[in-house]
C-alpha cells in the first residue's frame, strides 16, 4: 500500500510539472554530483563481522586459521550521487523538478588464510559487496530570493546488490543455517525504495543561460533487501550542480 500511495503521488506531481501555465514555460536541464552520509547498521553490521573474522581467524568460536596480508572492508558511512534532470518555474516562487539518480559504491576485503589444526581453511580469499540503486524523484523549490530556496521532495529507489565472496571462509559461512551469506557471486534486489527530503540551497548565474547551485538536505531512504530485509539510512546530503536554461 505504502508503494502505491507513494507512486500516485509521483504522477500527480509530474502531471503537474508537465502541465505547467502559459506564464511560466521555462525549461532548465539541470545535473549534479553530491555525497550523501548514510546509517545502514544492517549493511555495516555484516562488514564488521566479516572484519572480525579475517583478522582474528575465529570463526563459530573455534580458531579456524590464522590470517595474513589483511585488508579490511570499509564501513559504509557516505555514499557518492549523481542525478540529471529537468526543472521548471510555475510561478514566481515555486519551481518544480524532476530527476534521475544513481547511488553507487563498493567494499572489499581480501586476505590469506592458513589452516589451524586440520580446519580445511586456508588459501587467499576476496569478498565484495556492491550497490547499484536507481531513483526518479520529485522535487519543490520555494524561491525566498533571487539566489536562496528551500527544497523538499519524494523519491522512489530500486536496484541490486551484488556480492562476490570467494574463498574457504565465504563456503564454511554458506553452510551455516544462521548465516544469510551465500559463496560466490550473487545478485539481490533493492525494491520498493521510498525516499523523504528537505533541505535548502543557492544558486547563481555564471555565463549566459547557465548557473551553478549547491544545496544541503536531510535525506531518509527506505527500502527492501532481497537478502536482509528491511533498510532504513538517514543522513545530511550534499550537493553540487548546474542547470542550463533552454
Amino acid at each position: 500500500m505504502k508503494t502505491k500511495i507513494s507512486l500516485l503521488v509521483l504522477v500527480l506531481v509530474m502531471v503537474a510539472l508537465l502541465s505547467g501555465s502559459a506564464a511560466a514555460s521555462d525549461w532548465q536541464l539541470i545535473g549534479g554530483f553530491n555525497i550523501t552520509n548514510v546509517t545502514l547498521d544492517t549493511y555495516n553490521e555484516t562488514i564488521r563481522d566479516l572484519n572480525n573474522i579475517a583478522e582474528t581467524g575465529v570463526l563459530g568460536g573455534n580458531q579456524l586459521f590464522t590470517p595474513s596480508n589483511v585488508e579490511k572492508m570499509d564501513e559504509i558511512d557516505r555514499v557518492p550521487l549523481i542525478y540529471l534532470g529537468v526543472k521548471r518555474p510555475i510561478n514566481d516562487n515555486w519551481d518544480l523538478n524532476i530527476r534521475y539518480e544513481y547511488i553507487f559504491g563498493e567494499v572489499e576485503q581480501s586476505y590469506d588464510a592458513e589452516e589451524v589444526n586440520n580446519s580445511g581453511i586456508q588459501g587467499p580469499h576476496e569478498g565484495s559487496i556492491a550497490v547499484d540503486l536507481h531513483g526518479l524523484t520529485f522535487l519543490a523549490d520555494y524561491n525566498i530570493d533571487e539566489n536562496w530556496y528551500l527544497s523538499g521532495g519524494i523519491g522512489y529507489h530500486w536496484g541490486t546488490k551484488t556480492t562476490d565472496l570467494e574463498g574457504a571462509v565465504y563456503q564454511t559461512l554458506d553452510a551455516s543455517p544462521d548465516s544469510k551469506l551465500e559463496a560466490g557471486k550473487n545478485d539481490y534486489d533493492l525494491s520498493n525504495g521510498i525516499s523523504v527530503r528537505a533541505g535548502v540551497g543557492y544558486v547563481r548565474d555564471f555565463a549566459d543561460n547557465w548557473d551553478i547551485n549547491a544545496k544541503i538536505d536531510y535525506l531518509y531512504i527506505e527500502l527492501e533487501d532481497e537478502q536482509q530485509g528491511n533498510i532504513y539510512s538517514r543522513g545530511f546530503s550534499y550537493t553540487i550542480g548546474l542547470g542550463y536554461d533552454f
